[in-house]
C-alpha cells in the first residue's frame, strides 16, 4: 500500500493518516501467533523494563511474564477443544511484549490496529483500487498486566473500538468511564484493594504507616484510593507518599529507607508499588543492613497491594528479610491442567517460549524438548503464577462472548459462512455480551456493568521459609473482613507479650485528652483538671459546683460529703487527748473535794476555782462534738460550749485577778468592795452570762444546722452552718477576756511573793496568749484542708483548759498530796498565823467592868507558844473579871475577811479565856509600841479595828519602807479601841516582819 485516502470521519482523519505513515516505519516486532478464525490479541510483559532509554525492554520475566502467556496458549486450546464454549470458530491469537514499559506497549498496539485495518475498509488507492491487507483483525485484546500500561493501550484501542479485558490491571483510574469505555477486567479495582488493605491495618490497630507508590497510575490511584479508605479507618500517613520513579538507582532507595526509618513511631510500610522497583526495594534494605545499618534489620513490617501478591520471584533469597510482609491478591484458585500443558509444551514456534528456553540452559541440548525435561535438568520446581487463573478466565469469558453474539447474527449458519465473518465484530456489542455474564451457573458474573471484576481478594503472609500462608479474605459481595490478627502478630517475631503495633501516639490514660497535631493520629496528651469530665477525647468539661466526674470520666456525678471520721488520726489524737484532760480534770476536783477545808484550798477561793474547772471539763468535752458528724444537735452544743467554756475560765480568772489589783492599789487607803466570796461568786457569774445570753442571741437569729461546703472542685464537706466568721464573732468576747487577764496579770506582777497566787495566773495568761497567736494563722492558712481546721481547733481549746489546769491548779493539788506539811496553820503559814492572830485576838477581847479591855493570844496550833513580848501581856492578876462574849459586829467583819463559812464555827474558835488579861502588866505604852511600828502597821490594825479586812496589807517597799501615811487614831477614842489597836499592831508586826509568809 503506498498511498490512500481516508474516507473517515473528520476528527480521525488526521490522527490516522499520521498512523499510517508510521506503520510503515514500525520495525518488524516479536511475537507468538496462533492461527485461527477469530484472532485474540495479548499483552503480557515477558520482559522487565529496561534501565536506560536505549534498552527499554531488560531481563526476561519467567512468572508475570511466560506463565501469563502460556496460561493464554492454554486457554486457547482448551476453548478450541470444548464444543460448548465456542461451537462455530476456531480461536486464534497474536500475542506481543509490553516490557512493563507503557511507551512500548503503545507502539506494540499499533500491530493490532495494522490488522483492523487490514479489510482496507475507508481506504482507496492512488489508481482507485481499493486497498487490502491480508492478516485478520484482532476481535479484542486480553491485557495488558500494569495498568499504566492499560491506561496507554486502552487509550488506543478505544479509538478504533476495539474492546480490552485485562487479567491483572487493578489501577482505579480504569474504572472511569467513558474515559475508557472499551477497557474492562476481571480483576477487582484498586479502591476496593485498598480498602482491604486499610481494613487489615485497623485490625492489627495500627494508625501510622509509612506509604510507597509508583509514579503511574497503578501506584498513585492506588495510593489515592488508600488515602481515602485510611482517612475513613481513623489511618494516617507519616508525610508524603513516598513515590518510586522507574529511574531511580540504589542511592534513591538507599535514601528512601533511611528517612523512614527516622520516623520510629511508625513501623507499618504500605506499598502500590510494581514487581521490578519491590525487587530493588528490598534488595536495596538486605545491602543496608549487610553493611552495619542492623537499626533496620526488621524494622518495616510491609503490607503490599497484589503487584506483591503470592509472587515468588518478589522474595526469592530474601525471605530473612521480608517474612511477616502482609500482601493481598485476588482469589486465587489452581487451574487444573495448566503445570501439566506448560511442562509438555515445546519452545518450537513461539519466539519468546524459545528465549525463555535458552534463558533457562536448556536451548543447547538437541535432547531437552519439552519444558518439562528442562525444568528437571535445571532442577526447577514450576509453581503456578497467581494471575494464571484469570488470563484462562479472560480467554473464556471472551470467547463465550463470541459464541454467544455469533448465535444472535448467524444463528445456525455457519461461521465462514455468514456474514459476521466479513463485516467483523462490533466493539460495544461484545462487550455487552461479556459484561455482567458468569462463566458457570450458580457463580457470580465474571464482570460488573462497568467492566470491573467482582471484588474477592485474600490476604497473605510470607513466612520464615518464604511461603505465603492465607491469614484472611474479603468478599465484596458480603463486604466482611475475615482476618486472623493473632496469627499475624505472632508471625512479627516481636518481645514475648508485646503487640507489634504502628502508632504515632499511645491512647492517653485516663483523665487526659488528646491535643491533636498535625494529624487526627498524632497527639500531646493534656490531663484534665480533676473537676471536669471528657467530653470526647479533644476536650474536657466542667462539672457543677458539687459534681465530680465519675470513674469513667465521662459523666458528672454528686460529690459524697465527708466529714470527720472517728477511725483516723485527725480525730483520735484530739480526742485521746481530751479523755486525758476530762480525767485529769476530775482528779483535780476530787482533790478539792477531799481537802475542801484545808488552808490551801479555803485559801485559792473555792468556789471561783470550781468555775474554773468546770470551764476546763468543757474545753475538753467540746473535742468531741467537733469530731463528730455534724447534726443540728451536736451544731447547737458546739456554738453553746465554745463560747461558756472559755468564758467560764477567764472569767475566773479576771474576778481573781480584779480582787487583787483593787486590793494592793497603792493609792487607795479605803476597803475596796465586792470582794466577799459571794460577791466574786456574783461578778464570775455576770461575766459568764454575757456570754451565755450572746450564744443564745445567735441560736435564735441563725438557727444552727447543717450544710455542704466546697473547699476545692473535687470535695464536699459536711460541716455546721456557722462559717468562720462567726466563730470569730463568738470567740470575740473571749478574746477580750484574755486580755483584760492579762493585762490583769501583768499590773499585779509586783505584787509580795507572799501572794503568788498572781504568779501563776501570770503564767496560764501569757501561755494562753501564745496559744491562741499561733492557732490563728495555723487556722485561717488551712481552710482547704477541713481536718486540719477542726484538728487545730480541738487542740487548741483543749490546750487552753491545760494550760489552766497545770499552771493555776498543778502547784496546789502538789502541796496538798506531796508537801502537806505546808497544808498547816503553824507559825510559818502567813495565813495561819494571821487567821491564829485573829482569831487569839478577837477571842480575848473582854470588857471590864470599868470599861477596859483586856486580851490574851490563842493559836489553834498547839505546838504554838507565845513569844517572850506575847508572854509579858498575858499574865493575868488575880481577881480580873470573867471575859464577856464578841460583840456580834466584830464576828461579822471578821468572817468577811477570812475564808471560814460558817459563823459557828468561828464562834467557836473564838471562844473566851477563864482568865482576863492585865494591862498593868504592859512592859511598853501603847504610844511607844505605835512609834517603833512601820505606819502601814498602824493603817492596817486601824482597819481591823474599825471592822475592815486584814487582806487589804498593802505591798511592802524593797526598803520595807511604809508606801502610805499613817492614820492616826483620834485621841479621845476610848481605852477599848486603844487596846484593840494595840493587839493588831503586835500581830501585824509579826506578819509583816516575816518574809517568809505567803497568801495563797
Amino acid at each position: 500500500m503506498t498511498c490512500v485516502s481516508l474516507h473517515t470521519p473528520p476528527p480521525l482523519q488526521r490522527y490516522l493518516a499520521l498512523l499510517l505513515a508510521l506503520l510503515h516505519t514500525v520495525c518488524p516486532v516479536k511475537q507468538v501467533t496462533v492461527p485461527g478464525q477469530i484472532v485474540l490479541g495479548g499483552l503480557f510483559p515477558i520482559h522487565e523494563a529496561g534501565r536506560n532509554a536505549s534498552h527499554q525492554c531488560g531481563k526476561i520475566k519467567a512468572d508475570q511474564g511466560v506463565q501469563r502467556m502460556v496460561a493464554m496458549l492454554f486457554a486457547l486450546e482448551k476453548v478450541n477443544r470444548d464444543r460448548q464454549l465456542l461451537p462455530q470458530a476456531s480461536l486464534g491469537a497474536q500475542i506481543l511484549d509490553t516490557c512493563s514499559v507503557d511507551s512500548y506497549a503503545l507502539e506494540q498496539t499499533l500491530e493490532f490496529i495494522k490488522s483492523v485495518m487490514s479489510n482496507g475498509d475507508g481506504v482507496t488507492c492512488a489508481d482507485g483500487s481499493t486497498g487490502s491487507y491480508t492478516r485478520q483483525p484482532v476481535v479484542a485484546v486480553v491485557g495488558a498486566a500494569g495498568s499504566q500500561v492499560s491506561v496507554m493501550v486502552a487509550s488506543m484501542l478505544q479509538l478504533f473500538k476495539i474492546p480490552q479485558v485485562s487479567y491483572s490491571s487493578t489501577g482505579a483510574e480504569l474504572s472511569e468511564k467513558p474515559r475508557f469505555a472499551f477497557f474492562s477486567r476481571v480483576v477487582p479495582p484498586d479502591n476496593l484493594q485498598a480498602q482491604v488493605m486499610a481494613r487489615v491495618i485497623g485490625a492489627l490497630e495500627w494508625t501510622y504507616v509509612h506509604a510507597i507508590a509508583d509514579t503511574g497510575s497503578y501506584g498513585e490511584r492506588g495510593m489515592d484510593s488508600f488515602r481515602a479508605a485510611a482517612a475513613e479507618n481513623g489511618i494516617c500517613i507519616d508525610g508524603d507518599v513516598q513515590k518510586i520513579s522507574r529511574r531511580w538507582t540504589e542511592k534513591n532507595f538507599r535514601d528512601l529507607l533511611i528517612r523512614m526509618h527516622r520516623t520510629r513511631k511508625a513501623r507499618g510500610v504500605v506499598m502500590f508499588v510494581d514487581e521490578d522497583n519491590l525487587k530493588r526495594l528490598l534488595k536495596t534494605l538486605d545491602v543496608l543492613v549487610a553493611e552495619g545499618h542492623t537499626e533496620l534489620d526488621r524494622h518495616f513490617w510491609f503490607v503490599a497491594s497484589d503487584s506483591w501478591g503470592i509472587k515468588q520471584s518478589v522474595v526469592r533469597g530474601l525471605e530473612h528479610r521480608t517474612y511477616g510482609a502482609i500482601t493481598i491478591a485476588p482469589m486465587v484458585r489452581e487451574e487444573t491442567g495448566y503445570l501439566e500443558y506448560f511442562r509438555s509444551l515445546s519452545p518450537k514456534g513461539f519466539v519468546f517460549l524459545e528465549e525463555f528456553f535458552e534463558y533457562l540452559g536448556c536451548s543447547a541440548t538437541e535432547e531437552i524438548k519439552t519444558f518439562g525435561d528442562c525444568f528437571d535438568m535445571v532442577n526447577v520446581t514450576l509453581k503456578q503464577e497467581s494471575y494464571v487463573p484469570f488470563v484462562v478466565d479472560t480467554v473464556k469469558i471472551i470467547a463465550k462472548a463470541i459464541s454467544m453474539y455469533i448465535q444472535d447474527d448467524c444463528g445456525k449458519t455457519p461461521f465462514h459462512k455468514c456474514n459476521l465473518a466479513q463485516s467483523g465484530f462490533r466493539g460495544e456489542r461484545l462487550q455487552k455480551y461479556y459484561r455482567n455474564m458468569s462463566l458457570n451457573k450458580n457463580e457470580p458474573a465474571l464482570i460488573d456493568a462497568n467492566g470491573d471484576g467482582i471484588g474477592r481478594y485474600d490476604v497473605f503472609q510470607l513466612d520464615m521459609n518464604g511461603v505465603y500462608q492465607k491469614v484472611g479474605k474479603w468478599r465484596s459481595t458480603d463486604d466482611f473482613l475475615s482476618v486472623e490478627v493473632e496469627k499475624i502478630r505472632h508471625a512479627f517475631k516481636t518481645a514475648p507479650g508485646e503487640k507489634p503495633m504502628s502508632l504515632c501516639s499511645t491512647d492517653c490514660p485516663r483523665g487526659h485528652y488528646r491535643a491533636y497535631q498535625d494529624q487526627t493520629c498524632c497527639w500531646a496528651c493534656i490531663p484534665c483538671d480533676t473537676s471536669t469530665s471528657i467530653h470526647n477525647e479533644t476536650s474536657c468539661e466542667e462539672c457543677a459546683i458539687g459534681m465530680v466526674p465519675d470513674r469513667t470520666l465521662h459523666f458528672c456525678v454528686p460529690i459524697p460529703p465527708v466529714s470527720m471520721q472517728w477511725d483516723t488520726t485527725w480525730s483520735l489524737i484530739p480526742a485521746a487527748f481530751s479523755t486525758l484532760g476530762i480525767a485529769s480534770t476530775i482528779f483535780v476536783v476530787s482533790v478539792f473535794l477531799k481537802f475542801s477545808n484545808t488552808p490551801v484550798i479555803m485559801a485559792s477561793g473555792r468556789e471561783l476555782c470550781y468555775c474554773m474547772m468546770s470551764g476546763i471539763g468543757m474545753c475538753y468535752v467540746l473535742t468531741f462534738f467537733l469530731v463528730s458528724q455534724p447534726t443540728v444537735i451536736t451544731c447547737s452544743l458546739t456554738r453553746i460550749l465554745m463560747g461558756l467554756s472559755m468564758s467560764a475560765i477567764y472569767a475566773a480568772i479576771i474576778t481573781k485577778t480584779n480582787r487583787l489589783a483593787r486590793v494592793f492599789k497603792p493609792d487607795s487607803a479605803q476597803r475596796p468592795r465586792f470582794i466577799t466570796p459571794k460577791a466574786q461568786v456574783g461578778i464570775c457569774m455576770a461575766i459568764v452570762s454575757v456570754q451565755l445570753i450572746g450564744t443564745f442571741v445567735w441560736l435564735f437569729f441563725d438557727p444552727p444546722g447543717t450544710m455542704v461546703v466546697f473547699p476545692s472542685r473535687t470535695e464536699a464537706v459536711l460541716t455546721c452552718k456557722a462559717t468562720t466568721s462567726h466563730l470569730l464573732i463568738s470567740l470575740l468576747y473571749n478574746i477580750l477576756l484574755i486580755v483584760a487577764c492579762t493585762v490583769y496579770a501583768f499590773k499585779t506582777r509586783k505584787i509580795p511573793e507572799n501572794f503568788n497566787e498572781t504568779r501563776h495566773i501570770g503564767f496560764t495568761m501569757y501561755s494562753t496568749c501564745i496559744l491562741w497567736l499561733a492557732f490563728g494563722p495555723i487556722y485561717f492558712a488551712t481552710q482547704s484542708d477541713f481536718r486540719i481546721q477542726i484538728t487545730s481547733l480541738c487542740m487548741c481549746i483543749s490546750l487552753s483548759g491545760t494550760v489552766a489546769l497545770i499552771c493555776f491548779f498543778a502547784p496546789k493539788v502538789y502541796i496538798v498530796l506531796f508537801q502537806p506539811y505546808k497544808n498547816v496553820r503553824t507559825r510559818q503559814s502567813a495565813v495561819g498565823r494571821l487567821v491564829n492572830q485573829q482569831m487569839r485576838f478577837m477571842s480575848q477581847l473582854t470588857y471590864n467592868p470599868d470599861g477596859c479591855n483586856s486580851y490574851q493570844p490563842m493559836s489553834s496550833n498547839q505546838s504554838y507558844k507565845p513569844s517572850t513580848e506575847e508572854s509579858s501581856h498575858t499574865s493575868n492578876a488575880p481577881g480580873q473579871p470573867q471575859t464577856r462574849a464578841i460583840p456580834p459586829h466584830v464576828i461579822e467583819q471578821l468572817a468577811a475577811s477570812l475564808p471560814i463559812s460558817d459563823k459557828n464555827d468561828l464562834v467557836k474558835k473564838l471562844s473566851l479565856q477563864d482568865k482576863l488579861l492585865n494591862n498593868n502588866n504592859n512592859n511598853e505604852s501603847s504610844e511607844e509600841i505605835r512609834r517603833r511600828r512601820p505606819s502601814s502597821v498602824h493603817t492596817v490594825g486601824a482597819a481591823v479595828a474599825n471592822g475592815s479586812s486584814i487582806a487589804h496589807i498593802p505591798p511592802r517597799s524593797h526598803t520595807d519602807e511604809p508606801k502610805s501615811s499613817m492614820i492616826r487614831q483620834d485621841t479621845t477614842k476610848s481605852r477599848a479601841s486603844i487596846a484593840e489597836s494595840h493587839q493588831v499592831d503586835l500581830i501585824l508586826e509579826e506578819i509583816a516582819a516575816d518574809t517568809h509568809s505567803t497568801f495563797l
